[in-house]
């Protein structure tokens, strides 16, 4: 019989190839056992739910085993606590998962990758239903964190009280932010690529991640949507239609120059733009380029128009104001991409809040 306090010291004992993911893994056992109740891993010490796969025949053996629902499916079967936490990340690393550990940057960078890969429910699908499906257990996992961290000895950080918006700010569904570059069926486009290796395409996802939590935090809807459009196909101006419905369309960004330019800037379509588009183009700018102390470039006589694909589909929709905004140059030197992305998209949730504040 397999005791869940033992699975919690061996977790914190076993080395792994990313420390900071054990919460994210130990979340992911507390869900799916149910804190070690279940028969699965009391008895076979598969506190995951992990179905056998061929390349874990190196780890687990194969058990028949049925389920709470009452299916009866082949399962893992460990013979000690330290293999179940080793199989764990060998189950990940077989080809369905493949590149997680380009969203291996935040325990929440990651789960969201691996829920959509198919860890709950298969291949997303592109379904609504399914999107809920994913979205409700990312949810659940990262309520789980506080509960994981503490388990695991890892300090917690107390979270600043957040103060809802007392009134909606909102006219239509909220927000809406666009990742830029990234995965697309005709391949993959990572964007500019900083001196050290990060991509646009990873920055411009951690920025985005960073907003959504500050425009949700204040109470106002907010979503993400994540496809590598290219311009051969037209996809920048497809992406730019699902603005329709919604307040504010901002695509993120991250500059590529010289290797010397710095600055902060957010673009407007540059003919069907609007003085609205302008006001929260410059308002944002002004915003991230204060958070991370460089140029406000709009602020010092850069043109925001410009013809960007994205934007033009976005406008051509009724949406209410629609920009780009370039965070920061990721070829120049930066002591810190991460935190700068992570900094410079809560920035860009703070400015969208004051526009719907003064514009409601």
């Amino acid at each position: 019989m397999f005791i869940w306090n033992d699975f919690v010291q061996a977790l914190k004992g076993t080395s792994v190839e990313f420390e900071h993911l054990k919460v994210i893994q130990l979340a992911q056992a507390i869900l799916e056992s149910g804190r070690g109740s279940s028969d699965l891993f009391k008895i076979h010490a598969n506190p995951y739910g992990m179905k056998f796969r061929r390349e874990m025949r190196a780890i687990a053996d194969q058990v028949l085993f049925t389920d709470s629902a009452g299916e009866t499916d082949i399962y893992c079967k460990f013979d000690d606590l330290e293999e179940a936490v080793k199989g764990y990340w060998l189950f990940i690393d077989r080809p369905v998962y493949s590149g997680w550990r380009t969203s291996r940057t935040t325990p929440e960078d990651y789960i969201e990758f691996i829920a959509y890969a198919g860890y709950i429910g298969g291949p997303f699908d592109g379904s609504d239903s399914d999107r809920s499906s994913k979205d409700n257990y990312i949810k659940k996992i990262l309520n789980l964190l506080p509960e994981a961290k503490t388990l695991l000895g890892i300090p917690v950080a107390p979270v600043a009280p957040v103060t809802p918006v007392t009134r909606k700010t909102w006219k239509a569904k909220g927000v809406l932010l666009e990742i830029g570059h990234g995965p697309n069926p005709s391949g993959s486009e990572p964007g500019a690529v900083a001196p050290s290796g990060e991509r646009e395409y990873d920055l411009n996802k951690i920025a985005a991640q960073e907003a959504l939590k500050v425009i949700q935090a204040a109470g106002v809807p907010c979503s993400i949507t994540d496809f590598g459009g290219n311009t051969i196909s037209n996809d920048l101006y497809e992406i730019g239609k699902t603005a329709a419905g919604f307040d504010v369309f901002c695509s993120i960004h991250h500059n590529a120059a010289n290797r010397s330019a710095q600055g902060a800037e957010v673009l407007v379509h540059n003919r069907k733009g609007d003085a609205a588009d302008l006001a929260l183009a410059k308002l944002m700018s002004a915003e991230i380029a204060a958070e991370l102390g460089i140029r406000d470039r709009i602020a010092r006589g850069r043109d925001p128009r410009q013809a960007l694909g994205v934007l033009s589909g976005a406008e051509d929709t009724n949406v209410r104001v629609s920009v780009l905004a370039e965070v920061y140059f990721i070829d120049a030197p930066v002591a810190n991409r991460t935190d700068w992305s992570q900094r410079g998209g809560r920035a860009i949730g703070r400015s969208i809040l004051k526009w719907l504040a003064t514009n409601p």
